[in-house]
């Protein structure tokens, strides 16, 4: 984590390449349509009344982030795991009527089910797909608890259903928000939603009474890691709403390695990608004790809002819905 010595670590504007305006369409993209058997994948070793399953609707992502780890995925699917994931967009197109046949098994018991886990389920392709709607009623429908997690102000079509479903089981909508500098959001996450915008859905939910809080992730080494940065992040969403946070550093996994140095080559400044290169090229994370350091920074800061760990927060809730069936 750097000192107060290390702001220099944050690069300048006019050192990233620019960011293309977005298309209006969907030129370059390949959407594959595909039915899937089933939608809810168990997690191993999931304790009850925790986090049991998830739920991805959507392969590849058009968000572009260069560290994701579903890129690895991409492999296995004949693709490479650089432009092709991000242009070759697997779509399951009866992903709420494969969830309500298995709903109806009683499967997932009193498990959450954690909803766009691997890749975005609210990217651009859902604007046109439309398959969050029915997978929010379907889960509501099935008194269901379930998390969503998004970098997309997309989101904020469905807030009406998110409000809906709060009424009758827990929901916890996570934004994924690492940093609050636009640089660092045009050189590793370049298509998803500006920090502001995710920020303002944060709100939009907390106004409809939807319960909202932020995955502070990736925490990006020598971008994003400077103290008063991440201060000001954590003070940034508590003035938003969240009613917890969950900081997590990069890790980068095999599959995406080779895409997320080759683009830190391109686009950074060389101070930063040499920095990056040095941490990343021959391992998954950073070392355990600067890991620490930064989330209990994180967690200090979060306190002083009276925002819980993420992990109190949600059991919390178990205990709260425990103690309603009770008879």
């Amino acid at each position: 984590m750097n000192g107060p010595g290390g702001q220099e670590a944050l690069f300048a504007a006019a050192e990233v390449t620019p960011t293309p305006p977005p298309s209006p369409g969907f030129d370059g993209i390949t959407f594959h349509e595909i039915q899937a058997r089933t939608l809810l994948n168990r997690m191993p070793g999931a304790a009850p009344g925790g986090m049991g399953f998830t739920l991805n609707p959507y392969r590849g992502c058009s968000h572009a982030c260069t560290y994701c780890f579903a890129r690895d995925g991409h492999h296995h699917l004949g693709h490479d795991t650089g432009d092709d994931f991000q242009t070759h967009l697997y779509v399951k197109t009866n992903a709420a009527q494969a969830l309500r046949r298995e709903l109806r098994t009683g499967r997932t018991g009193d498990q959450w089910v954690m909803v766009g886990t691997s890749t975005d389920c609210y990217q651009r392709a859902e604007g046109r797909y439309q398959l969050m709607p029915g997978i929010i009623r379907a889960l509501t429908d099935y008194r269901v608890p379930f998390t969503t997690t998004t970098k997309s102000a997309l989101l904020r079509r469905d807030i009406p259903l998110y409000a809906e479903a709060a009424r009758v089981t827990d929901v916890l909508v996570m934004t994924s928000l690492g940093s609050l500098d636009d640089r660092v959001w045009r050189a590793f996450e370049p298509d998803a939603a500006p920090p502001r915008a995710r920020l303002e859905t944060i709100a939009a939910l907390r106004a409809a009474g939807v319960p909202a809080g932020v995955l502070i992730a990736p925490l990006i080494p020598h971008a994003g890691d400077h103290p008063d940065a991440l201060n000001a992040l954590v003070d940034a969403c508590a003035e938003a709403g969240a009613v917890t946070v969950f900081p997590d550093v990069l890790r980068i996994s095999p599959g995406a390695r080779t895409w997320f140095l080759a683009q830190s080559a391109r686009i950074l400044p060389p101070h930063l990608h040499q920095r990056l290169a040095a941490d990343y090229a021959t391992r998954r994370a950073m070392p355990p004790r600067y890991i620490q350091q930064v989330t209990e920074h994180v967690h200090a800061r979060a306190a002083h809002h009276g925002l819980p760990r993420w992990e109190d927060y949600i059991e919390r809730l178990g205990t709260d819905r425990r103690g309603t069936d009770t008879p």
